[in-house]
């Protein structure tokens, strides 16, 4: 199984000091998730907001990042396509995966959020369209000497789009899927990976819609054993449930009092079925939130993957304003007692039941 790494941080200044220590902290996060062997680092895009929008400009993060880590691949999760012209964003990413070294991994959508929409005088009507596109756009200019291309919206060339990446024929690309069956089916239709949040939806939500994505990648023609489906979660380890609980709740409070204003705009402006959020102590409860001991986190993502059917486990292990020492500990456990279960000779293991079990009895 993968592992990464999310982030998607929550700017609160009293605790996390000023952005450029915001910065240095994760910068320093993410060069012990590059030597504790994660596979994966993403970082999120969102503006206008402290949810997020203090990385407003991924690649510009990454570039950064790569300059320090040396294993763990580079992340986006995802790039809003519909706010971006695409060949621009092809350039941009493209120098990430020449500085990393061929670390990129490039994850698009259309976004949820509508004030961030409206903060760049966008309508959504078009969202699709201009997703679909551009992911086309971008992954032409990416491995094809010339670009050309001309669609509903986007006409270009022939142009040079330098420089290339690294990966060829292009870096492995991602969706993030989370409001309906045209994009899980468009996901596998390309070929491309595949991005989920389990955490808001009722189990069966997303099974049909993973069962959409994997029924679009036969009938294209690709074995979906070949493609990684990862279901993104906040995680936290301690050396006890008991004490994972106490050290965690204080900042996933802080975490969901900076989100819930703008979850509250997103479901207000979506039909995307989402499942109803409870306090923190019934989200661990149920594995929404993955918080415990070792053993309880082992077994929680091992009912997660058996579930959903997830390659790829990305988890949050820095929100709300946790404390540096904290995060570091957290990372570590994670690295030390978690990842082997499913790396080394003890990742079988007796079947648990199921996350939807475990959300009805509990």
């Amino acid at each position: 199984m993968r592992f990464g790494a999310h982030y998607l941080p929550t700017y609160i200044p009293e605790l996390d000091g000023s952005p450029s220590e915001f910065y240095q902290h994760m910068f320093a996060q993410m060069e012990l998730l590059d030597e504790v062997g994660m596979d994966d680092i993403w970082v999120t895009e969102h503006h206008f907001h402290e949810y997020g929008g203090m990385v407003p400009h991924p690649p510009t993060f990454l570039a950064a990042a790569a300059r320090t880590t040396k294993r763990a691949h580079l992340g986006v999760a995802i790039s809003v396509l519909p706010f971006h012209e695409p060949v621009q964003i092809a350039e941009s990413y493209a120098m990430v995966d020449v500085i990393s070294n061929g670390r990129l991994e490039f994850g698009l959508g259309r976004g949820s959020t509508p004030p961030e929409y409206q903060g760049f005088g966008l309508t959504q009507d078009d969202s699709a369209v201009r997703m679909k596109e551009a992911g086309e756009v971008i992954q032409t200019a990416w491995s094809q000497e010339t670009l050309e291309y001309h669609g509903q919206i986007f006409n270009y060339g022939p142009v040079r789009v330098l420089p290339q990446p690294v990966q060829r024929p292009h870096p492995p690309i991602w969706v993030g899927a989370s409001r309906s069956d045209d994009t899980f089916r468009w996901a596998g239709q390309k070929g491309f990976h595949l991005m989920t949040l389990p955490y808001m939806y009722e189990p069966p939500v997303l099974q049909h819609w993973i069962g959409v994505y994997k029924e679009a990648l036969a009938d294209a023609g690709y074995d979906p054993t070949t493609r990684e489906i990862l279901g993104k979660f906040h995680i936290y380890v301690g050396e006890s449930d008991s004490g994972a609980r106490s050290e965690a709740s204080p900042y996933l409070a802080n975490y969901e009092g900076v989100t819930r204003t703008r979850n509250m705009l997103v479901r207000g402006a979506t039909n995307v079925p989402l499942r109803d959020r409870h306090d923190i102590d019934h989200e661990i409860q149920t594995g929404n939130v993955i918080a415990g001991d070792p053993q309880r986190v082992i077994e929680i993502i091992h009912r997660w993957r058996e579930t959903l059917g997830l390659t790829t486990i990305s988890g949050t292990f820095f929100f709300g304003g946790l404390p540096q020492e904290l995060t570091f500990k957290n990372i570590r456990l994670f690295a030390e007692r978690v990842i082997p279960e499913f790396r080394g000779t003890n990742a079988g293991h007796t079947t648990t039941p199921s996350i939807a079990a475990s959300v009805t009895s509990s």
